[in-house]
């Protein structure tokens, strides 16, 4: 079965990303919000170059929400959050404007800051409903540059320790989210499992998982590597990869996408975004991403970014 060469886009990778990550967390104050934070904060390393923004939507027509979740309390309450963690992090707070949407206006503030990985709850204030995203979670998803964590209820905060599951299907998108994974977002006590779920017998796809072995023992990433065969009859591969996030008791369930926006997510992504009780993890190939922010214009209206940019805390 053919494969990409890992070695050759770990080699791409540290060319796009020579200063780590730029990393985002939408926040508005509600519990699931305050998850996300706490997963940003732990996935990004100062020492890695990685830079932490907590993005905030603020609406002025909303003149009947209380204090606590008006942007100057916001702003230091995660701050102040960030800081616990002992990450430096940013404040970034823009006025929704009129007839735009709260989810547009996220997206574009995350285009506009080049954030390549948003951290979003699967859902905001309005409550978590069974096998939905919310609709800022879904719409980052599906139109958002960035690659997209939507961070659940049932999942894992991310301390000290996270247990990752890789579903790969050795792709070229594939091959650069583990690579992200392996070099960017992995810490010393992070445990990575790498899954290949088919429908045939495995044989072909044990010679893949070969190499995602081979790459892991030379980059010191501590986990296994398998291949799942799943009967099509009863089970889809999207089922058969949130079956295996069970059976290896994954804390983080992570894909790599190679298309985006609503009539290119792929199928198997986004039911498993719905339907994992985990955090999950969808990295988009920057392939297409950069094209994509550069016909946006992007580098160009940079300026245009209304901020309000808090003191950070020692």
């Amino acid at each position: 079965m053919a494969f990409v060469p890992l070695e050759d886009v770990y080699k791409e990778l540290l060319k796009r990303h020579p200063k780590g990550l730029y990393i985002g967390v939408a926040v508005d104050g509600s519990t699931m919000s305050d998850r996300a934070a706490h997963v940003a904060a732990n996935l990004a390393n100062a020492k890695r170059g990685d830079k932490l923004n907590i993005l905030h939507i603020s609406d002025r027509t909303k003149t009947y929400l209380p204090k606590h979740l008006q942007p100057q309390h916001l702003r230091n309450y995660y701050q102040d959050l960030a800081a616990t963690a002992r990450v430096k992090a940013d404040w970034i707070c823009r006025e929704k404007e009129e007839g735009q949407s709260t989810c547009q206006a996220l997206t574009r503030m995350a285009d506009k800051n080049s954030i390549d990985l948003l951290v979003v709850g699967s859902f905001g204030r309005k409550g978590e409903k069974l096998d939905m995203l919310g609709t800022v979670s879904d719409f980052s998803l599906r139109e958002s540059h960035a690659s997209i964590c939507i961070v659940r209820s049932t999942g894992h905060k991310s301390h000290q320790q996270s247990k990752y599951l890789f579903a790969t299907d050795g792709s070229h998108a594939a091959g650069l989210a583990f690579c992200i994974l392996v070099a960017l977002l992995r810490r010393p006590l992070d445990i990575i499992n790498v899954v290949m779920v088919t429908t045939s017998d495995g044989v072909k796809e044990q010679d893949t998982i070969a190499h995602y072995k081979e790459f892991m023992e030379k980059h010191k990433a501590v986990g296994l590597a398998f291949v799942k065969t799943i009967d099509v009859r009863t089970t889809t591969i999207p089922q058969g990869i949130l079956e295996a996030a069970h059976e290896t008791d994954a804390d983080v369930l992570v894909m790599g996408v190679s298309g985006y926006g609503r009539k290119r997510l792929g199928s198997v992504s986004e039911e498993i975004s719905v339907h994992a009780n985990c955090t999950t993890l969808m990295i988009k190939d920057s392939r297409e991403v950069l094209p994509n922010r550069y016909s946006t214009g992007i580098r160009s209206i940079a300026a245009e970014l209304v901020t309000t940019r808090g003191p950070t805390p020692p």
